[in-house]
């Protein structure tokens, strides 16, 4: 006869099913939270809320599936990635692209690869970018896999930017064709309208003026079937550009007329003043001086009322340039000293963001240090108590001398771009007044640069898009107006510019202003 077991063995049966029901329940709950954590990262606009609801998790990602932890740490790289925090960024996507290999999830890693490559964009380190890039398409080229050719696409178009960006014009072009190809066949109308303006800016660049129009075209159809206000503001400034290129004026004011109509839509945002700037600038090739000078004071007045300095700036240049077609010298005069007051103003305010960049770092750098640290915490938990505080102590100890290294040498270096930027002032003020001395008629107030007859006095001669780049700064332009008036990163433009100072045997735009005086 079979023996019932005891009320106290009963008990302990009852118990660990219990345990074993709710050690279950709770794995459930976990993945169910950090589906949805993702989920709504998706559509987080600000990766600091993405990055401060993703982390408040943490604890519970280690009981989710091997596949959901890789796309949660990815996500993570994703959102410091557009923070441009670097570190942090390649640190969490390493992460994930440990879980894409043990999970052999092609799909996770191409993703990763892709994140990586953007990140690397962002610091301007092209090579290790199309190095990422490249095993991306390693991985997804020739693959009938709809998720897999999705990042491909993508991939495609980010790498047409990089060669962009390099100013090699015939790759971009080639890689651009393929993602707009990849991007039809996978019915993407977002990334079609994108890929036919990253193709009117090539063909732009390489003064294909008409194929340009046609790909612009192409994309304000898409943009206007999206409702994507602001792209079509970009789309119609880009095509009163290349008309106003042709010296098509009429259709050039059009197509900045329907840009400053949309812009009025979208809100008080800076294209509102920058359309007004772009009509002004055609009524005054048009000798429609009154017209001109209406839209250079209504963008001036916007721009300070909302603060858009760069904007600003060029109004002050607009009504300068007015000015002297009006032979107005003195007021002239006076816009060429509004602006250079302004420049000098927005120096100093370049030196501070700097100075706040600094402080951000040293904040990042022990944020960093914290994430470290709990992650190894979480690592070393089967440690011995000695061992886990032996480690605290080290991590402390180098993160007080990281930071301390890092306060030291931001100190020192923000010095001595204070000293030298009071010697610039100096120098800039000095030149002034030699410039207006060698320049007593008004219509002669401006440098006149050309390419062909500089180059004959220079042992290298300059590019095409150096020799832009130099113009545009002896004009007094900053290298963010620089980069958005040629359409290229502001790091682009400071390697355009040092090649640019190397072949004139100069160091800085002072002595390249010089140069160009003698």
């Amino acid at each position: 006869m079979t023996r019932l077991p005891s009320n106290h063995l009963l008990k302990n049966v009852v118990c660990i099913l219990l345990f074993g029901f709710s050690a279950i329940m709770f794995s459930q709950n976990s993945q169910e939270l950090v589906v949805e954590a993702l989920d709504e990262f998706m559509i987080t606009e600000n990766p600091n809320d993405g990055i401060k609801n993703l982390l408040a998790l943490q604890k519970v990602v280690p009981k989710t599936t091997d596949s959901l932890q890789g796309h949660y740490y990815m996500n993570l790289g994703i959102a410091y990635g557009q923070l441009n925090q670097a570190d942090s960024s390649f640190w969490y996507l390493d992460k994930a692209e440990t879980f894409a290999h043990s999970t052999s999830s092609d799909f996770l890693l191409a993703m990763v690869y892709n994140t990586r490559g953007l990140v690397y964009m962002g610091k301007a380190e092209y090579e290790a970018s199309l190095a990422a890039y490249q095993e991306v398409m390693k991985l997804a080229e020739g693959k009938n896999d709809n998720r897999l050719n999705d990042v491909l696409s993508k991939t495609y178009g980010n790498l047409g930017g990089v060669y962009y960006q390099l100013g090699q014009m015939d790759k971009a072009l080639e890689t651009t064709k393929k993602c707009l190809v990849l991007s039809e066949t996978l019915k993407d109308t977002t990334d079609m309208a994108l890929n036919h303006l990253r193709l009117a800016m090539v063909y732009n660049d390489l003064d294909q003026l008409d194929d340009g129009i046609y790909h612009l075209s192409e994309a304000r159809t898409f943009f206007k079937d999206l409702n994507n206000t602001t792209m079509l503001v970009y789309a119609e400034s880009s095509l009163g550009n290349i008309f106003e290129k042709k010296d098509e004026l009429n259709q050039a004011f059009s197509h900045y007329e329907t840009a400053h109509h949309l812009a009025t839509s979208v809100g008080e945002q800076e294209e509102y003043a920058l359309t007004l700037l772009s009509m002004g600038q055609v009524s005054l090739k048009q000798s429609k001086l009154s017209a001109a000078v209406r839209y250079a004071q209504d963008a001036l007045m916007f721009s300070k009322e909302k603060g858009f300095a760069d904007s600003e700036k060029g109004a002050y240049d607009l009504l300068y340039k007015i000015a002297l077609q009006n032979n107005q010298s003195k007021q002239a005069l006076d816009y060429r000293n509004a602006y250079i007051s302004l420049t000098d103003s927005l120096n100093s305010v370049e030196v501070k963001a700097r100075v706040a960049d600094i402080e951000t770092k040293y904040e990042t750098t022990k944020k960093e240090k914290e994430i470290q640290k709990l992650t190894f915490e979480s690592q070393l938990k089967d440690a011995t108590l000695a061992e886990a505080r032996n480690a605290q102590i080290a991590l402390a100890t180098g993160a007080v001398s990281i930071i301390i290294i890092l306060v030291v040498f931001f100190t020192a270096r923000y010095k001595k771009e204070k000293a030298e930027r009071e010697a610039q002032t100096l120098q800039v003020e000095a030149l002034q007044k030699r410039f207006m001395e060698l320049h007593s008629s008004p219509a002669e107030l401006a440098v006149k640069m050309d390419m062909e007859n500089l180059n004959k006095k220079l042992n290298t001669p300059l590019t095409e898009r150096e020799f832009e780049a130099l113009k545009l700064c002896i004009a007094g332009k900053t290298n963010s107006a620089i980069s958005k008036g040629l359409y290229i990163s502001v790091s682009t433009v400071k390697f355009h510019l040092r090649n640019a100072y190397s072949k004139l045997g100069v160091n800085n735009r002072k002595e390249a202003f010089q140069f160009m005086l003698k």
